[in-house]
């Protein structure tokens, strides 16, 4: 069924066919999307009858209109039966085939917001409490306004009424350039969510875009990839910082038993130092000793030999007396 959906949706506001032509090239277009695009076409003070052709949304092949415009081309009633008879067989719900995906937010908004929500079709002030929400019209009503506008006959019937949400939430992003278009695609060239008018006429018309749901989920994908590469990155850091952490704790306990045994190393040198000291003292001080003994036998030894000179300077005087008795002088 949801392969069928995709096939009864409008390449322009991407839901059900509503009114759909059928284009020379066998595509669709709902008749309102059509008049858009002439719209988009036109300068400014242009009537829209003016404007003899445009490109098909899906394949890009020129649509010569005639003089009657919109008018002249065939509606696709074989479409529109089929899709009546889809909304017939589907049966609402969360898993309803029908229900599109943006209806489905907008049930899921409905049901987790409190706000209240007014009849913005009520003529009275203040506005009655509205009982449901058109999506299809993207309007609020209360009972009353409901009744009066959505009787129990086509085109009604295929409007989607849900619980009452907020028009903020009806109406999601709107088009930064249309500014009655909501986004329906995404650019891919310019990282940036447009509408389809934009990719048809806008300056957005020759890059690449993408649906929305499928850049979701390649941006989801890609975040996860992300996700799960930082976890194990971190996973990785933790671990690598457990290491650190062990390494240094065993750098301090290596550095206190080093210090322990510098400090014990350092204790026992002084010790030998100081013993050394010791003995080196003690010698000195049995040289000094030995060294001023020795020095009283020198002064002894010195004093007896001075008398020397004196005994030789007697015998010379002695001899020469006997000398010169002989007739000998020493000049």
């Amino acid at each position: 069924m949801e392969t069928l959906e995709s096939e009864l949706t409008c390449p322009i506001c991407l839901e059900l066919f509503e009114d759909p032509l059928l284009l020379p090239c066998a595509h669709s277009l709902c008749f309102n999307c059509a008049h858009r695009i002439l719209v988009s076409h036109c300068a400014t003070n242009e009537s829209v009858e003016s404007i003899t052709a445009f490109q098909c949304p899906t394949c890009r092949h020129v649509i010569t209109l005639s003089q009657r415009g919109l008018d002249g081309l065939k509606r696709n009633v074989t479409l529109q039966n089929i899709i009546d008879r889809f909304q017939k067989a589907s049966v609402s719900g969360p898993n309803s085939p029908s229900e599109t995906r943006r209806e489905r937010a907008f049930d899921a908004n409905a049901m987790t917001s409190a706000e209240k929500v007014l009849c913005q079709f009520c003529d009275q002030d203040p506005a009655q409490d509205a009982v449901k929400t058109c999506v299809t019209c993207e309007v609020s009503y209360c009972d009353e306004c409901l009744k009066a506008t959505h009787p129990n006959k086509k085109p009604f019937t295929g409007h989607r009424l849900i619980e009452p949400i907020p028009d903020s939430h009806i109406r999601g992003l709107m088009c930064l350039e249309h500014e009655d278009e909501k986004v329906n695609m995404y650019c891919v060239t310019d990282d940036q969510l447009i509408c389809a008018l934009c990719k048809l006429v806008g300056r957005h018309r020759d890059h690449q875009v993408a649906a929305l749901s499928e850049r979701y989920d390649k941006l989801k994908q890609n975040l996860e990839s992300n996700l799960t590469n930082l976890i194990k990155r971190n996973t990785e850091l933790e671990t690598l910082l457990a290491k650190l952490i062990q390494t240094c704790q065993h750098v301090e306990v290596n550095a206190s038993r080093q210090e322990a045994k510098l400090m014990e190393e350092c204790d026992l040198l002084i010790e030998i130092i100081q013993q050394r000291r010791q003995i080196i003292g003690t010698k000195i001080k049995e040289g000094k000793d030995d060294e001023a003994g020795i020095g009283r036998s020198s002064e002894t030894s010195s004093s007896d030999i001075s008398f020397l000179p004196f005994i030789r300077l007697e015998l010379h005087e002695d001899d020469n007396d006997d000398l010169e008795k002989e007739g000998i002088s020493w000049s």
